[in-house]
């Protein structure tokens, strides 16, 4: 027996990219989004003659307040939108735009118009950290709590991005990902309490140093992460094509060169806007992305927007999947024909299973975002094989039978959680431990994977296929009855077979009373 796959499954694995116009349509305005604020920064710092003041003290004091009592509240929103569409990567992206909070919170407080910092917002980042590291006093936190903030900020939050940049079965992510439920409240006190610790020199000393080599280690680290997260979702964004994905490509980039600006401006110049202008890109860039991601354009986005917040899953299966998830689904059975309709189906007979078994309602939207992708897989196999007429050879069986695991490395780039990825990967799976790819056996394999796995193999025998004939209902319903405790597990079956036999045929073990073995075609179970 094979052991359960290991997190690096994913990281080490590289798909193939679809698709190579759309690709590089995307790319060229990614390079001027990302290139034109570069070179324009570029310009305006090289020429100081163009780096002209402009000082709008209110305006300044009014944008950045309203962008941290913005940005804290579309943390919330978009933290619980993760967990309502159980997505780690939204959940994980909703805490990178919470800690941009900190930097605008603390910033609207070092407005002169505020006063909670005095004169600290006229200084400017660069000067702010020069004049610090010469005052002796207690009054430094006047000059080194704005840069403290601004560069911690950043810095958590290109953490935040790289890390949502990997799959949920990572072992960091699954260990942050166990205490989701709390995280976007938890992690905004987290916030507001790094806010307050800036206003003490020697708290902000160490957050923040004023030595240039600090604060050029600190730059690094921020543009170094943000370039490998965008990095990382770019080539997710390659082979999945996710609204959201791309958006963070954006937003890392932005948050790069943001604090390029941090280090070298001085404020009020033009090249100190244009580091605002890239901060609210960055939110920008994330809140968009999340509702283009899940907005269906057939409805108006205020019902769009309701729909995020949807936990019914009868009502994500009928609209609530991701237009891009559905294109993927479509993808899947333009590949092989004969699966039309075969991953609604399966999540149809699944749920209605699930709940008979008195399945939670968290394990419903399991259920649902697992079943419709369990074949995602068979992208991989060539659809002469899927629907060859007559028995596989030995190397084409093989193939088909990777089907499970590479659909689960394909999933893990669409953010799916533990429990969905499990659902994918073991729907093949036998209670006999005969089953693929992992050979697990019994209670070894999750209650849901054993569960879809009943549905999938009651559609796949009463569907026509290349290589057979569909069967009747009431012969595939024996055929699953008589390989319960067998290929599948007993009580599933018991609760299927209640649910779809007649009710005077009912018996307490109704595999124990029918017939032999059937006969059962090369492909019975599918492929």
């Amino acid at each position: 027996m094979t052991s359960r796959p290991h997190a690096s499954v994913h990281n080490d694995l590289e798909l193939a990219p679809v698709r190579d116009a759309a690709v590089r349509r995307a790319r060229r305005p990614l390079v001027a989004g990302v290139g034109v604020p570069a070179l324009l920064l570029a310009l305006l710092l090289s020429v100081p003659l163009l780096n002209a003041r402009l000082e709008l003290l209110t305006f300044h004091m009014l944008l950045v307040l309203a962008a941290a009592a913005f940005t804290a509240a579309v943390t919330v929103w978009m933290g619980l939108v993760g967990l309502r569409q159980r997505n780690a990567e939204v959940i994980l992206l909703s805490l990178a735009f919470g800690s941009l909070g900190l930097v605008y919170g603390v910033h609207g407080l070092g407005t002169p118009e505020v006063g909670v910092l005095g004169h600290a917002g006229h200084a400017g980042m660069a000067g702010m950290t020069d004049m610090a590291a010469g005052d002796s006093t207690q009054e430094a936190y006047r000059f080194i709590a704005l840069p403290a903030a601004a560069q911690l900020g950043a810095l958590i939050t290109a953490a935040w991005l790289l890390l949502s940049s990997f799959p949920a079965t990572n072992t960091v992510v699954r260990g942050v990902l166990a205490l989701r439920g709390w995280l976007p409240a938890v992690w905004l006190l987290v916030l507001f309490g790094l806010g307050a610790l800036v206003f003490n020199p020697e708290v902000a000393e160490v957050l923040a140093p004023t030595a240039w080599s600090g604060r050029v280690v600190i730059l690094a680290a921020t543009v170094g992460l943000s370039v490998w997260a965008s990095a990382r979702y770019w080539a997710s964004w390659r082979y999945a094509r996710f609204p959201l994905q791309l958006a963070v490509v954006y937003a890392g980039g932005w948050l790069a060169l943001a604090q390029v600006v941090i280090v070298l401006n001085l404020a009020w110049t033009l090249s100190w806007w244009v580091y605002h202008v890239l901060l609210v890109g960055v939110s920008g860039a994330l809140l968009t992305g999340l509702i283009a991601q899940y907005r269906d354009r057939s409805v108006p986005l205020g019902t769009a927007l309701r729909g995020l917040w949807n936990n019914d899953p009868d009502a994500l299966l009928a609209a609530g999947i991701s237009a891009p998830v559905r294109a993927l689904i479509a993808e899947v059975e333009a590949h092989d024909p004969y699966t039309a309709g075969h991953a609604h189906r399966v999540t149809l007979y699944a749920l209605e299973l699930a709940r008979a078994l008195g399945c939670a309602p968290e394990a419903l939207r399991v259920v649902t975002q697992g079943g419709i992708l369990h074949d995602l897989g068979k992208l991989d196999v060539p659809v002469d094989i899927l629907n060859h007429p007559g028995r596989l050879t030995g190397a084409d069986w093989t193939l088909v039978r990777q089907h499970p695991s590479t659909g689960y490395e394909r999933a893990q780039r669409l953010g799916l959680l533990p429990e969905e990825l499990g659902v994918v990967r073991w729907h093949h799976e036998r209670w006999d431990g005969a089953g693929y790819p992992d050979g697990l056996a019994g209670e070894q394999i999750p209650l849901l994977a054993r569960i879809l796995a009943v549905a999938d193999v009651y559609d796949a025998l009463t569907s026509e296929r290349a290589y057979r004939q569909p069967w009747t209902p009431s012969r595939a319903n024996a055929y699953l009855a008589e390989e319960a405790g067998k290929a599948f597990d007993p009580r599933v079956v018991a609760a299927w077979v209640a649910l779809h036999e007649p009710q005077e045929n009912q018996t307490a073990a109704p595999w124990l009373t029918l017939p032999g073995a059937l006969p059962t075609p090369a492909g019975a179970f599918g492929r």
